[in-house]
């Protein structure tokens, strides 16, 4: 696998991370040419695969499908956020669209809200088969699977692509102790792991990456503000997310933490960066 030129970048784009907001400012700084036309799994799938390499700029949900398709190692940026806040905001995603890889859900993702103390039989069945999907560790599953290829399916357009990651990914019976470690794993790799919370500062390294000037101000896309306010989920659907959660909760604290140091590299003189790397 040949070295990256200066200059590219692989957005791995956890859903609901602001994830609308980084591509669209990522994107900018590149020519429309050298930016991937692709944004999900299955669109990255469809593409003719000698096309893939030629391209700078990669945003999109293409997690761990991407380099092996690229044919080359690529600086790589993710970005974490709050769980609570995450799942909220997928939860909301998936009543707009009604639909998880083609699996309508209207009941899953409009009853969640209310079954917890009005439908306990409905509640078992709903934690132990669809939680896994959108409420359990997703930030974690994500960063800690890996892509099974699907192929030459047909991209679907609203791009939920789960059931093409490991086999895992989606189980109840997942072993997320292994997914939690491999997820650390991937993050420790990356060039930048940023946090919503500390989205400025997570803007400011990734645009150290592509080495390009930094935007003036940050746009607020697909944010879906209305929907996912923690004040509109009532108390047992909170209780439950952060019950599900203890990885994705370490993970994002695991985030932070990178990025802290990041910040903290920058601050430092080149020369007091490589003597501190010198005695690690």
């Amino acid at each position: 696998m040949k070295e990256s030129p200066p200059g590219e970048i692989h957005f791995f784009h956890i859903p609901k991370t602001a994830g609308t907001t980084l591509s669209s400012l990522i994107r900018s700084a590149y020519p429309p040419a050298e930016c991937i036309p692709a944004h999900t799994v299955l669109e990255l799938a469809a593409m003719n695969p000698a096309a893939v390499p030629g391209y700078r700029c990669y945003t999109g949900h293409f997690f761990s499908l991407l380099e092996p398709l690229a044919g080359r190692p690529l600086p790589t940026v993710t970005v974490l956020r709050d769980p609570l806040d995450q799942t909220l905001s997928l939860i909301r995603h998936c009543q707009r669209i009604d639909r998880i890889g083609g699996v309508v859900a209207p009941l899953y993702a409009r009853g969640l809200e209310w079954a917890w103390k009005r439908l306990p039989l409905l509640r078992k069945h709903i934690e132990h088969r669809w939680t896994p999907v959108v409420m359990n560790n997703f930030q974690t599953r994500v960063l800690g699977s890996d892509i099974l290829h699907p192929g030459k399916l047909n991209p679907d357009y609203y791009g939920i692509t789960y059931p093409f990651l490991e086999t895992g990914f989606s189980s109840p019976d997942a072993d997320l102790d292994r997914l939690f470690e491999k997820a650390k794993s991937r993050l420790d790799s990356m060039a930048v792991v940023g946090t919503v919370e500390q989205l400025p500062d997570t803007v400011s390294l990734i645009f150290d990456v592509i080495g390009a000037p930094l935007p003036g101000e940050i746009p607020r896309l697909n944010t879906g503000s209305k929907y996912n306010h923690p004040d509109k989920a009532n108390h047992y659907l909170k209780d439950l997310i952060e019950a599900q959660n203890k990885y994705d909760r370490a993970l994002h604290k695991y985030a932070a933490q990178l990025l802290e140091k990041k910040l903290e590299q920058r601050v430092q003189s080149p020369l007091q960066v490589h003597s501190q790397q010198k005695n690690q």
